[in-house]
């Protein structure tokens, strides 16, 4: 079946614990397991999947629930981080995946990166883009807005306040008008975006958030994890600042950090083809000498 949405990759299916979650799948060779956040879906990596699969790779890039074109349960109680992290694991076992390159970006982040500490013996490599890997205070209008629970779900889920927000400031480099279709068509009605209403409530601000200590132990076990890991973050990113991305790879055993330049949040979108390349050469055996 060739995907409905402009960009041309097949739509591959999987369901996991009762879940139907779409995963685009291209190439062969070693894997990459290419995980998107909020608000966006695996549209977020059509820019980097060809180059990689050029270069010789297996480019998995799964729609998390609520996401994309994986089903979206309309009662907010069914979206955890424990439920992203279960079902994602459940999506890598069906495929039977192993020796995995793991890229996380804003929550595939954590989700990806909680997946590859629990099976590390699948796990080959982390390229880690833009995200959360330690509790994090959020700014107070983005608090107020989006934490403030019916009123931010309505504000989310009936306005689209939060994506219309993210996909206005979260870009640098200018947007094709067709490709912001495509980021907004994936939730058309209010039923649809639960998930996209719910990753706010999910950042653990303070000690005693639900999320807390399970995000505090990603970043720590990453000080001690020995596995080569690529640090890539962007220089005009409004949620995440390049400082972050260098304490990051400065704390981990094996890591490096590259900055992005001109691009913003959604950095796979502004500069996928540079990040291509970056990852490209990071897995190269040249690159794997020289670690």
């Amino acid at each position: 079946m060739t995907n409905r949405y402009q960009f041309p990759f097949k739509e591959n299916y999987a369901v996991v614990d009762g879940v139907r979650l779409h995963y685009v799948d291209e190439g062969s060779g070693p894997p990459i397991l290419m995980m998107h956040g909020e608000p966006t879906w695996s549209y977020l990596y059509r820019k980097m999947i060809p180059p990689l699969v050029a270069a010789g790779y297996r480019c998995i890039a799964p729609d998390l629930m609520g996401f994309g074109l994986s089903d979206k349960p309309s009662d907010e109680r069914a979206y955890t981080y424990d439920r992203h992290v279960e079902l994602i694991t459940g999506l890598v076992n069906s495929l039977e995946l192993r020796d995995i390159t793991i890229i996380g970006q804003d929550w595939g982040g954590p989700i990806g990166l909680r997946f590859g500490i629990e099976n590390r013996d699948r796990v080959k490599s982390l390229v880690v883009l833009n995200t959360l890997v330690a509790p994090k205070k959020l700014p107070l209008f983005f608090a107020a807005l989006f934490r403030n629970g019916g009123f931010s779900s309505f504000l989310t889920r009936r306005l689209d306040l939060l994506r219309k927000m993210a996909f206005m400031s979260g870009f640098h480099r200018p947007l094709d008008p067709e490709a912001k279709k495509q980021y907004m068509a994936v939730h058309p009605d209010a039923a649809s975006r639960a998930g996209v209403a719910v990753f706010p409530e999910m950042v653990p601000d303070k000690p005693g958030h639900p999320e807390y200590e399970a995000i505090k132990k990603v970043g720590e076990t990453l000080k001690t994890w020995d596995v080569p890991m690529l640090v890539m973050f962007s220089d005009k990113d409004f949620a995440f600042k390049p400082a972050e991305g260098r304490q990051i790879a400065a704390h981990a055993p094996n890591g490096r950090f590259k900055l992005i330049r001109n691009a913003g949040h959604f950095l796979q979108e502004d500069a996928g083809e540079e990040i291509a390349t970056e990852v490209a050469e990071f897995l190269s055996a040249e690159v794997w000498k020289a670690a």
